[in-house]
């Protein structure tokens, strides 16, 4: 994905919102400054996370955290693959003192309290949107650190698990995970071990994942090693695929994964298997098509072939009573014609 920051006839001018001085200033990190300011610099320019990563001395997932930082705050949006200034009003409001603050500690109590019922019935959970316009502040994750032992443990193991000083976007991500999807502090630290496992650190991706879980009830330790577990086959059974095929290494789409663990571990195929549906599947469209894949073994499996020597005294035995019959057709070309019937996707 390219981002582009379009200001139009602007796109010569390095100027900088007066919002990003007045509100985010004393919030932002060293990487979310070093960040907007790359992008006000080449607005009108299109850029991606590996040139900013490049450009800044930074990982491309600490620059995807540090564009999320400031869509989640409402300074950018993303239309598509463009980034967008977000309208700011034409007096920013001001940020009332403490003191002058109405009542936060109920705020906080009748959070908790809140939280707490929530917990004893995890199924009924009204997760927010998936893009919140504004994550917690600086000022209320200080107030939550300040109260609550569970936060602050859960903090400091994130820096421990992940190996590096929390972004702000981070801690904003992990406090709403906490306190908005409720997921506890434990089930959260093994969520953050698996992200570090498959080397997705990027909030973008822990906030999806996190998300997922609440929203399966993934709420215990139980549950949330046997999500682990699922997820592990997931990946192997991908892998299997991949080096059944000879595919370069990537992430699977939900369906290819799906595919994946349906071959492997509901229907049993080995890797053998798995390369003789891939060697008919090139044969016959020059590609990888899990659909096509999909649907050949579809009927090894309900024919009851497990193996690759009881493939091959099957398809001897077709192509047997094909000739005894008489019939000028071969068993090839009826899965080349096949394949014009299947769906573009599974």
């Amino acid at each position: 994905m390219a981002y582009r920051l379009d200001l139009g006839m602007w796109n010569q001018v390095f100027a900088v919102p007066c919002a990003l001085v007045d509100r985010h200033l004393k919030l932002a990190g060293k990487e979310q400054l070093q960040v907007i300011l790359f992008a006000l610099r080449h607005a009108g320019e299109s850029f991606g996370p590996g040139d900013l990563a490049a450009a800044l001395g930074m990982t491309e997932d600490s620059a995807l955290d540090a564009l999320d930082y400031w869509t989640d705050r409402g300074l950018l949006a993303l239309q598509g693959e463009e980034l967008r200034p977000v309208p700011q009003p034409q007096e920013p409001p001001v940020r009332p003192a403490p003191q002058a603050a109405p009542a936060p500690q109920p705020a906080v109590e009748g959070a908790a309290a809140q939280r707490a019922a929530s917990e004893s019935a995890p199924a009924e959970r009204q997760l927010p949107p998936k893009k919140r316009l504004l994550r917690p502040d600086g000022v209320h994750l200080a107030a939550r650190l300040a109260e609550s032992e569970n936060v602050r443990f859960l903090m400091q193991e994130a820096e421990t698990t992940l190996g590096k000083t929390l972004s702000p976007a981070m801690t904003s991500l992990l406090l709403t995970i906490t306190d908005d999807y409720g997921l506890p502090v434990e089930v959260t630290v093994m969520l953050l071990h698996y992200a570090k496992e498959v080397g997705k650190t990027g909030t973008a991706y822990i906030d999806s994942v996190a998300r997922d879980w609440a929203e399966s009830n993934i709420f215990t330790l139980e549950a949330a090693e046997q999500k682990l577990q699922d997820l592990s086959q997931r990946r192997l059974a991908w892998g299997m695929v991949e080096a059944a095929a000879g595919l370069p290494k990537r992430s699977p789409s939900k369906k290819e994964e799906e595919a994946a663990f349906r071959w492997v571990y509901q229907w049993g195929f080995s890797r053998e298997m798995l390369s003789a549906a891939y060697d008919r599947c090139a044969d016959n469209t020059g590609k990888f098509s899990a659909a096509y894949m999909n649907k050949v073994l579809e009927g090894w499996h309900s024919a009851g072939i497990r193996s690759v020597d009881q493939l091959e005294e099957a398809e001897h035995r077709k192509k047997e009573e094909a000739a005894k019959d008489g019939k000028s057709y071969d068993i090839d070309e009826l899965e080349r014609l096949s394949f014009f019937n299947l769906p573009e996707e599974l």
